[in-house]
């Protein structure tokens, strides 16, 4: 098992900004697995912000036999062929048995797969999809369905929300993670809460990992976190393996 690096020097002494992680992003090749761990973590510690269990979470994922190889492939993939063919490549390893960057949730997934995209392939950008903007298309977009799994299990609905948002953007005259964000800060506003809450009033029925998640925060400002961590990770690992064993989207 490989050893988890320490923070990349500068995440320490400087705002992190999707400017900062988008520079980590830049340094990234197919062969230069140090820029890629960099970069993964960059992209993690944004993702996860102050939450206390980002670390362990983070920690957890990078610890796993193979982390380094599948981080490699996943990177090749989508550098050379863009974001969503980098989710179906990790909904197939999952699907085959053979594994890939275990316990790692499709919205943390996309949120590296965006600042590699943003930062190598131009307008083809693959933006973030987490639960809150999820549940904002469950509620104005009727005609485009982009449920998204723990398990990696809907690789065609995240390359429709791609091409739509790519789309938008186009129209927009903005880049398409612009778009996202302003649908996340939107979503946010209109529910007067934090992403946790976000889902709570859609339309739309929440993934189990985004009920898990919530429970966890729950937990975390209870000053429970620590103790219910080790049950939490017993259950998300069921969660995962029955999302790997899912059948293909309909």
């Amino acid at each position: 098992m490989p050893p988890v690096p320490d923070l990349p020097a500068c995440l320490e002494c400087k705002p992190l900004t999707r400017a900062v992680v988008t520079g980590y992003a830049a340094k990234v090749t197919a062969e230069d697995r140090a820029a890629q761990w960099d970069a993964f973590i960059a992209a993690m510690v944004w993702g996860h912000g102050r939450v206390g269990y980002g670390p362990s979470r983070v920690e957890r994922i990078m610890a796993q036999p193979g982390f380094e190889e599948q981080l490699a492939d996943v990177t090749r993939i989508a550098l050379e062929q863009g974001g969503p063919a980098a989710f179906e490549h990790i909904r197939q390893q999952r699907k085959t048995g053979a594994g890939c960057l275990k316990h790692l949730g499709a919205a943390f997934g996309t949120t590296y797969l965006s600042f590699l995209t943003r930062a190598h392939r131009g307008s083809d950008i693959a933006p973030v999809l987490d639960s809150v903007v999820r549940a904002w298309f469950a509620e104005h977009v009727e005609d485009v369905d982009v449920r998204i799994g723990d398990g990696w299990t809907y690789p065609r609905k995240y390359a429709t929300y791609v091409e739509t948002m790519q789309a938008w953007g186009n129209k927009l005259d903005i880049a398409p993670d612009d778009v996202e964000r302003l649908i996340f800060l939107q979503q946010q506003d209109a529910t007067q809460g934090s992403w946790r809450e976000s889902w709570s009033s859609a339309v739309t029925t929440p993934e189990s990992g985004e009920l898990l998640e919530a429970l966890r925060l729950a937990l975390d400002d209870l000053g429970a976190g620590d103790d219910a961590e080790p049950h939490l990770r017993a259950l998300e690992d069921v969660i995962a393996e029955a999302e790997d064993r899912a059948p293909d989207e309909a």
